[in-house]
């Protein structure tokens, strides 16, 4: 209805842009809704994690006042305008309270500040780059541990390896509200892997190139680990081919062992690959 969905591309109300730094003396955040003149969010199915930057235009000496120094914290709240809460929540399966009701709210660390130009004395304007917190954790963190299952030492399925490595570097000593969705898809095959020593981000793209789904719809083993503003996902191309994962709507086993069952029809997703020597026609117009 009219009044209830965005009139043009970007129609949105920004609700909150914050800077944060734990170097500000009254430990205050900074408002740079009245700063900013460009903001970007990046998804991307082959990132491990979101990115964005953001333009100000700075009067105030921030840089210098706060400073600015790449410790500092974004908190992005955004609502999609005229949209309003009326759907019904999803209750059950992987996708459980992640419905798109138009609200973005998203933390972010500064890692670079980058276009620095003069506009004229005391103004200058720059982009600050943006990493999702957990892309910041994942930097600080390495994972040297054998994927066997610590009770019985036996083999386990990588999906269970994925869900027990984020728990321990994403889960562990953070507040639940700080806490990102994971959708796993279950797989197949049993792995005693050891992963030697690389980032939480490095070890779950080591696993995804092993992981063979469980579902009968999805024939490859091409998973992918990435992140979207609803939070991780350790999923396979098919099973996005087939509807991102909806067909995963309820769970099989108990505690730490739980894997989703696919309930959807189990139509096989199919792929078609066209494969052509480089740069082909390029060749054949040189000799006409």
């Amino acid at each position: 209805k009219a009044g209830k969905i965005p009139s043009f591309a970007g129609d949105y109300d920004l609700l909150k842009l914050t800077l944060t730094s734990p170097n500000r003396k009254n430990k205050g955040y900074v408002d740079l809704r009245n700063a900013f003149s460009d903001l970007n969010i990046y998804e991307d199915v082959f990132a491990s994690c979101l990115t964005g930057n953001i333009t100000l235009t700075d009067g105030l000496g921030l840089m210098e006042n706060v400073p600015i120094i790449g410790e500092e914290t974004i908190n992005i709240h955004v609502k999609t305008s005229g949209i309003k809460r009326e759907r019904e929540e999803q209750t059950t399966g992987p996708f459980k309270g992640s419905l798109s009701e138009g609200i973005i709210n998203l933390k972010f660390r500064v890692y670079k500040i980058s276009n620095l130009v003069k506009m004229n004395e005391g103004m200058w304007m720059y982009k600050l780059h943006l990493i999702s917190e957990e892309g910041m954790i994942n930097l600080k963190s390495k994972v040297a541990k054998s994927a066997l299952d610590p009770a019985t030492l036996e083999p386990r399925r990588i999906s269970a390896t994925v869900k027990n490595i984020y728990k321990q570097y994403f889960k562990r000593g953070r507040k639940p509200i700080n806490v990102k969705k994971l959708f796993v898809e279950p797989t197949r095959n049993l792995t005693n892997l050891i992963i030697p020593n690389q980032t939480p981000f490095k070890a779950f793209n080591f696993l995804a190139g092993r992981a063979v789904s469980a579902g009968k719809h999805a024939v490859g083993s091409s998973f992918v680990f990435y992140e979207t503003v609803k939070g991780f996902f350790f999923v396979s191309m098919e099973t996005l081919m087939a509807g991102g994962g909806t067909g995963y709507r309820s769970e099989m086993g108990e505690g730490d062992g739980k894997e989703l069952e696919y309930s959807a029809p189990e139509q096989k997703v199919k792929e078609v690959y066209t494969v052509q020597p480089k740069k082909v026609y390029a060749k054949q117009d040189n000799l006409k």
